[in-house]
């Protein structure tokens, strides 16, 4: 059960990383993108699917969430990104390093973005931000029951 638990844990925390590295990308991206490119995009990208299913829940949810997207909001969400994109990195390679002063930093942290996120999912009702609380409370648990491991064994 032990290596099985390690395996997921290593195969998260990696997924984990992708994720963080498209995070830093996208708020690059959107950084040097305006707000008009970006809405632009965004519309050709899910017109698309719209045509093609009238009634795709990502697509009106996207299209919709664009209606009130203004450069203060694009600037926001493309600082966060990238910021929160670099942290989760560095939370992935403190996990990986398996050393045991990483995990109660890293368990902090996750639980700061969960504690955010589900407080903007409050506010919103983005179920992205319900999403991505509810995987960073699955990694904080196989991160927590890999920290126990690792402590029985005296790494």
């Amino acid at each position: 059960m032990g290596n099985l638990r390690h395996r997921l844990f290593i195969v998260s925390i990696l997924l984990k990383g992708v994720f963080a590295v498209l995070e830093v990308l996208a708020g690059l991206v959107l950084l040097i993108a305006s707000p008009g490119q970006f809405t632009q995009f965004t519309h050709f990208m899910f017109h698309n699917r719209l045509v093609a299913d009238p009634n795709d829940p990502l697509a009106i949810y996207v299209l919709h969430q664009l209606q009130d997207f203004d450069m203060r909001r694009h600037t926001f969400v493309a600082i966060y990104l990238a910021l929160h994109g670099l942290v989760k990195v560095g939370v992935v390679v403190a996990l990986y390093s398996e050393r045991l002063m990483a995990f109660p930093i890293a368990l902090t942290v996750l639980g700061i973005f969960i504690a955010y996120e589900f407080e903007r999912f409050v506010a919103t009702h983005s179920l992205v931000l319900l999403a991505l609380s509810l995987l960073d409370a699955f990694i904080m648990i196989l991160a927590w029951r890999e920290y126990r491991a690792l402590k029985a064994k005296g790494a």
